[in-house]
């Protein structure tokens, strides 16, 4: 298994994972919408050059040209023009009757993880550690020293995880209904 920058080429097997973090979020402005216009959405996104390397960083856990699992996230400073680039292309898909949106999930100075998913088939095999374990690499090159992440209250398996991997609650906040922990790891 190889953890490297997502490619455009890889959108179509990164939507569906991501499409589980939107789907357990529980947000209202997705209530209606298909998952066949979720999955249409998330794959314009995740082809876009401003979401895989240049306003924020997407990496993937790839075995035989297959996306085991995937990590998003972008420094705190870019994150309004990272949620411009979710509304923009929510809004024009077909089936929103709203445009997408996120935001007020970082703070100054973080590189902020905002979805990490692995494939049902492929949980348990320490793939999200694996991504995890890449990030600091990330932060550094975008000249940061804290990640950040935020995981649901309803989540302990996540939060075990992230503990194991040198995180520590600093906060709490509420995204869409659920309450959430804001984690970060001095890197």
């Amino acid at each position: 298994m190889q953890i490297r920058l997502a490619q455009p080429t890889d959108a179509a097997q990164i939507a569906p994972l991501v499409g589980m973090i939107y789907r357990d979020m529980e947000m209202p402005v997705l209530a209606k919408v298909s998952d066949a216009d979720l999955l249409a959405m998330l794959t314009t996104l995740y082809q876009r050059p401003e979401n895989l390397t240049d306003l924020a960083q997407t990496l993937v856990a790839v075995d035989d040209d297959q996306v085991l699992g995937v990590a998003f996230g972008h420094p705190a400073a870019n994150e309004v023009a990272v949620n411009q680039l979710l509304r923009a292309v929510s809004a024009a898909q077909s089936g929103f009757d709203a445009p997408l949106e996120l935001g007020g999930e970082t703070q100054s100075g973080e590189w902020y993880l905002s979805m990490l998913a692995v494939s049902p088939q492929a949980q348990g095999k320490g793939i999200g550690s694996q991504l995890l374990q890449a990030l600091p690499a990330v932060a550094k090159d975008q000249g940061l020293s804290r990640l950040s992440l935020n995981v649901d209250d309803g989540n302990p398996k996540a939060a075990k995880l992230y503990h194991r991997q040198g995180f520590e609650t600093v906060g709490k906040l509420v995204i869409g209904v659920h309450p959430y922990a804001h984690m970060v790891k001095k890197v």
